[in-house]
């Protein structure tokens, strides 16, 4: 005889949320023939959080998340993707193990969805991949790519970009996110808001080539958003790029918003040793270097004197760190871990300057 699952055991970890299970099934599956087998499906919500359910028919389940028919969790937090689906004999079976995967924290969900994409016997569109690595190929068509940079030359080639640079990359955002859940749970990655697009904005620009020729991808706030530079409210974060001729992990923040540059300038003056700490570090120094100079003002910004003690620092208007990887690293199966390596010694530097924005620090993801 089946187990029967407690009301109280669809109070999701992920979500908070808890939902009774439907007499016949989910609602809005329709109306299934006897004997369809049951699925138990995790999405993932325009926030990043995950969302984990039951359905005999996950195709059309998603449809109606994304439409009118959705739960009341994933209604506010669309467009929703299915990035998880196991097979269940009938539905007793299905909501047990529905009860199981919500108990999970979100880093053993994340480590769920990888191995199943990895080992999946059943078919879910569009989980991403396991990440294996970055190969030599990425390189060989942003390369193409420089020098054919035009429409019909990426059209040709758009299913390389996709199976060697794009679906990737979107493995090691989702890998490096889990990394990210022990080392600063608060910054994020998702396949979906933390790859830059490869179309660039010629409006303003002289050079009118349609395409970037590099690939990147950008780890954030959550509370902030995957927002860059000086039109928007973003934070501080982690970045990794790669292209032919450059190859490169920092963190910090990128030209920031003249409201976000001036907290940071404030909290730099009311405590000058607090940000030398940090920055002039041994072991950031060593491995990093220095505050990158780019944009530095020739003279002191308005409201400060020359001989402010944090002169040096005040005249930044980026503040980021980073370091170049080789080839062998790039193309290494340990990428995610190398980053995470990085990205956590960069750690309390992204965190100081999140803190200065108030953007604060998370402890753990729920």
């Amino acid at each position: 005889m089946s187990a029967i699952v407690p009301r109280s055991a669809f109070r999701d970890r992920e979500t908070g949320h808890q939902r009774q299970p439907a007499v016949n099934g989910e609602r809005g599956t329709g109306n299934v023939k006897r004997g369809t087998p049951w699925y138990v499906y995790i999405l993932r919500c325009a926030d990043g959080s995950l969302y984990t359910g039951v359905a005999r028919d996950p195709e059309r389940r998603l449809a109606e998340h994304n439409g009118k028919r959705g739960a009341a969790y994933t209604r506010a937090r669309r467009p929703v993707r299915l990035v998880y689906l196991e097979g269940a004999p009938d539905r007793s079976s299905a909501l047990r193990r529905e009860w199981a995967i919500k108990q999970l924290h979100r880093t053993e969900k994340l480590e769920l969805i990888m191995a199943r994409a990895h080992h999946r016997t059943t078919k879910a569109p569009g989980p991403v991949e396991r990440f294996t690595a970055i190969s030599p190929a990425a390189l060989r068509f942003l390369t193409g790519l420089k020098r054919r940079n035009t429409k019909p030359w990426f059209e040709a080639n758009r299913a390389v970009y996709e199976t060697e640079v794009r679906n990737p990359l979107k493995a090691l955002v989702e890998e490096v996110d889990v990394l990210l859940a022990a080392v600063a749970p608060e910054i994020v990655g998702d396949p979906r808001r933390s790859i830059f697009r490869i179309n660039r904005d010629v409006r303003f620009s002289r050079d009118k080539s349609p395409y970037k020729t590099n690939a990147a991808c950008w780890f954030y706030h959550r509370d902030a958003g995957r927002a860059v530079g000086g039109e928007s409210h973003g934070g501080a974060g982690f970045y990794f790029h790669f292209s032919p001729t450059e190859i490169l992990l920092g963190g910090g923040i990128w030209m920031p918003q003249r409201d976000t540059l001036n907290l940071i300038r404030e909290r730099i003056a009311d405590n000058p040793g607090a940000f030398e700490a940090i920055v002039l570090a041994p072991g950031v120094k060593r491995r990093f270097g220095s505050l990158d100079e780019e944009s530095m003002l020739k003279r002191m910004p308005r409201g400060y004197s020359e001989d402010h003690p944090a002169a040096r620092w005040l005249r930044h208007q980026s503040f980021t760190v980073g370091r170049e990887l080789t080839r062998r690293e790039l193309h290494a199966p340990r990428l995610p871990r190398i980053l995470a390596r990085d990205f956590a010694a960069l750690t309390p530097l992204v965190r100081w300057l999140n803190a200065a924005i108030g953007f604060p620090v998370i402890e753990r993801r729920v």
